[in-house]
């Protein structure tokens, strides 16, 4: 093998040139970026990164047109490449517990309509609870599960910190509200395939963004024990402009309690 081929064989194998497109992608969205940024576990004292770090902010003005502050929405993304065929199994989105994580970690509240407004409630009533591959039984090697747990985990522990937008171009000091949710973009769905918790369906192939529900057992940075359910979004980035016109609409909503 010269050392060109080499060379090209690293890049080809290394999931970096997939990692790069998202970022160049959504960086010509608005978005700012961090990439593979580290940090450190606290629960096993090593470092550990995650692929983007990804943050917009949206300018709120009143009704007189004065600016009084942003509307930021930070993403932990974990892209991935997805080499073989996955399956997943759908039931009903727990909507009770969906609610009650937008009203503990956003300005949205229970009694107002506009939590509704969120992607987390008003879409995929179904959503992937259980998944597999040819992997199983050595879940560690599972994509989805290493994907999630990277997500979940930088987002456990990088979380309620300072905004990554540089300041003062592109950013305005007051932050009025801040969403913070964790993502998973695959390089394509051709190797997702979907069934059904409650029937013996066959098996059909996934065309749209969908969602993984997860109760994720951590230690936190005090060295407590916790649970927290999470909903992760899954994007294919050939469907990448609809997750974000999703993100746009959660923005929205934000604006309205807000204002």
């Amino acid at each position: 093998m010269t050392i060109e081929d080499e060379v090209e064989s690293i890049v080809n194998e290394s999931g970096n040139s997939f990692h790069c497109r998202v970022a160049n992608y959504l960086q010509a969205q608005g978005w700012h970026i961090q990439v593979s940024p580290y940090y450190m576990d606290s629960s096993t004292n090593k470092p550990r990164e995650i692929d983007i770090i990804a943050e917009k902010a949206w300018p709120y003005n009143d009704s007189f047109d004065d600016i009084h502050g942003t509307v930021n929405i930070k993403l932990f993304i974990e892209c991935k490449y997805i080499p073989n065929i996955n399956v997943f199994w759908f039931g009903q989105k727990d909507m009770a517990s969906s609610r009650e994580w937008l009203e503990r970690n956003t300005p949205l509240e229970r009694e107002n309509h506009f939590l509704n407004m969120h992607h987390y409630v008003a879409t995929n009533p179904e959503i992937a609870k259980l998944f597999s591959s040819k992997n199983r039984p050595n879940t560690e090697n599972e994509v989805i599960y290493k994907a999630l747990n990277q997500s979940l985990n930088s987002m456990v522990y990088l979380r309620h910190r300072e905004s990554i937008i540089p300041a003062p171009n592109g950013r305005y000091p007051n932050v009025l509200a801040n969403i913070e949710m964790p993502v998973i973009v695959c390089n394509s769905f051709d190797k997702f395939y979907r069934t059904n918790m409650n029937d013996e369906a066959a098996a059909q192939q996934i065309e749209d963004n969908f969602q993984l529900e997860v109760n994720y057992a951590y230690v936190d940075q005090a060295q407590n024990s916790q649970n927290e359910f999470f909903l992760i979004d899954v994007v294919d980035f050939n469907k990448v402009d609809d997750f974000l016109s999703l993100i746009e609409a959660d923005k929205d909503a934000l604006f309205q309690v807000i204002g």
